[in-house]
């Protein structure tokens, strides 16, 4: 899904990947994102380790971020995560890109 969710987004978006969770936090680092995918189980560190952290560090507690699950059942951790919202994977990427252009009030998520 990481080259897929490039091709949801209008060509004035920049989109970054990374394979996990600690690449993601080392990322975030050097740079504060609008908005943050996390999948709740990426690698070694995890998506709820990730969003913890971000929440602790005062430049990056107010980035909104989607929380992508393996089912259901785990829409109470992306709460307790604070995402803004949740998609249940399998997810198309344009639910994705529209979820993420909404929350930076981008015009293409209408």
């Amino acid at each position: 899904m990481l080259e897929e969710a490039r091709y949801g987004f209008p060509l004035d978006i920049e989109v970054v990947t990374t394979a996990d969770s600690r690449s993601a936090s080392r990322l975030l680092r050097d740079r504060v994102p609008d908005v943050v995918v996390i999948d709740l189980h990426t690698g070694s560190a995890g998506g709820f380790g990730l969003a913890m952290d971000m929440a602790s560090d005062p430049s990056l507690a107010r980035v909104p971020f989607v929380m992508l699950l393996e089912r259901p059942q785990d829409t109470w951790l992306a709460a307790q995560a604070g995402a803004a919202c949740s998609r249940t994977k399998p997810v198309a990427p344009g639910v994705v890109a529209t979820d993420v252009l909404g929350l930076i009030g981008h015009p293409a998520a209408s």
